[in-house]
């Protein structure tokens, strides 16, 4: 696959992997946004209130009075106390948002074939990028799967490789696809180098296929591509990628994978490589 059009490809799947990060970002900065809003509209009326109460002059100031600057230091506080919420809303909004540039950071330095620095509580160190990886494979172009802690308890008690593959797919087979996304990414988070993970990460892309979640698929069969381009499944998760960013609408990125499935794999089972075929004249691929 040529560097610019590999390139290309990558950068789309990437952009598909923090669709479901930005939104709540920007969701939530428009709400930070509304209550700063809000808080201006009150410290005018208070400039207000207290302006038109000195321009009376010829009042005196009695217990009425006393009660009204009372009220003045009620209303300061309760606005005080909202500004120290909002600080601390933008705070962990920043906080957020930094951690999400290094993220993209990591990424593009694993494209680019550049070193990871695993900084103490930094993303790398958390194993977010950690994982295995098969013998020869070349480097992830969208991280590693997602980490055990970030999966519902199974009831785990240290369960072997084949009974989770083979409950995966039951699962799958059963149209249970919850159950099947768990099995398959905990052998993804607990046995990253065993000669099953290959399996597992394309079970999982069909999984989220299946789903109709194709933005999530298109990022899983990335990674299978990568991550285990030597396994049994290089080929067919190159050919599922193309089908999942045709899907998508992204037809550039659609014809790259599945014009260089017979490039990437000319020795792939004859089917397939029919059906990569097809599917690229299907969209009219140059």
């Amino acid at each position: 696959m040529g560097k610019f059009m590999k390139k290309t490809l990558i950068l789309s799947v990437i952009a598909l992997s923090l669709t479901s990060v930005l939104p709540a970002h920007s969701q939530e900065m428009v709400g930070i946004q509304d209550q700063i809003d809000a808080l201006k509209e009150e410290l005018i009326v208070l400039n207000r209130k207290v302006y038109r109460d000195q321009a009376d002059s010829a009042v005196s100031v009695t217990s009425t009075g006393a009660a009204s600057f009372g009220e003045y230091d009620e209303i300061i506080r309760s606005l005080n106390g909202k500004f120290e919420e909002l600080e601390y809303k933008i705070k962990q909004m920043d906080e957020r948002i930094s951690a999400m540039n290094k993220d993209i950071d990591t990424r593009f330095n694993m494209i680019e074939g550049k070193p990871i620095a695993a900084a103490s509580g930094s993303i790398a160190d958390q194993k977010k990028f950690g994982a295995s990886v098969a013998n020869g494979a070349p480097k992830s172009i969208v991280g590693d799967t997602v980490t055990s802690g970030t999966l519902k308890d199974l009831g785990r008690t240290q369960e072997s490789v084949d009974s989770l593959y083979k409950k995966g797919l039951e699962a799958l087979k059963g149209n249970d696809l919850i159950a099947a996304e768990q099995h398959f990414q905990l052998i993804l988070s607990d046995y990253a180098s065993d000669k099953l993970a290959g399996n597992a990460q394309y079970w999982l892309g069909e999984v989220y296929y299946k789903d109709q979640n194709y933005a999530k698929a298109a990022v899983a069969f990335a990674k299978g591509y990568e991550n285990y381009k030597d396994g049994n499944k290089g080929a067919d998760s190159l050919y599922k990628l193309g089908l999942s960013m045709s899907q998508l609408g992204k037809k550039t990125e659609a014809c790259t994978a599945l014009k260089n499935v017979p490039t990437e794999f000319p020795k792939a089972d004859s089917e397939l490589l029919g059906k990569a075929k097809s599917q690229a004249a299907k969209l009219g691929c140059n």
